[in-house]
């Protein structure tokens, strides 16, 4: 598995618990209708240190396959974005919303996505507490809550070794 799919796992994971878009941060999109999360990578490898794991196979033409095992992690951080406003069902405190989707989304991680989360070879490695993130913008408070999760996968790397020509040993044999 390599860091775009782990990625794409845990933000189609997250929205389908949540109901909240999920978005890359910095982008120069138009921001989506309140409230949604933005997450970061702060690191999208970070080796086990080794060589990782060998496995080789030998086909019928002679090549050979070899794929390389390790465990690395990745670091995300996940931000819920809110403001104070009026809706049709009345005032939303956007501090409050802010926390507590943060929180929910910080419980997927703990609890409730951890079936999801393994059944996709995926392991928290560890979730950092919800922290106050939120900012001034022009004349009003952008209320924003937000964890990092540490994640590890198994990354997989394969190459192939063409023209090696296969030896056979027969039992007995003493041509050393």
């Amino acid at each position: 598995m390599k860091f775009k799919e782990v990625r794409n796992l845990i933000v189609s994971g997250l929205y389908e618990y949540t109901g909240l878009f999920v978005v890359l941060s910095n982008q120069l999109n138009p921001e989506m209708e309140l409230p949604f999360i933005i997450y970061s990578v702060t690191a999208p490898y970070i080796p086990e240190g080794g060589t990782g794991d060998l496995q080789s196979t030998l086909d019928t033409a002679g090549t050979v396959k070899v794929t390389r095992y390790e465990q690395p992690t990745c670091t995300f951080s996940f931000t819920v974005c809110s403001m104070d406003r009026q809706t049709k069902d009345g005032f939303v405190l956007g501090e409050d919303e802010a926390l507590d989707l943060a929180e929910k989304a910080q419980g997927w991680f703990l609890h409730t996505g951890y079936e999801y989360i393994s059944g996709k070879g995926l392991t928290v490695v560890d979730i950092a507490n919800v922290q106050e993130r939120s900012f001034l913008q022009v004349d009003e408070e952008a209320r924003r809550y937000g964890f990092d999760v540490v994640i590890r996968y198994v990354r997989t790397d394969e190459m192939t070794v063409a023209g090696v020509e296969a030896a056979a040993i027969k039992k007995g044999d003493n041509n050393e």
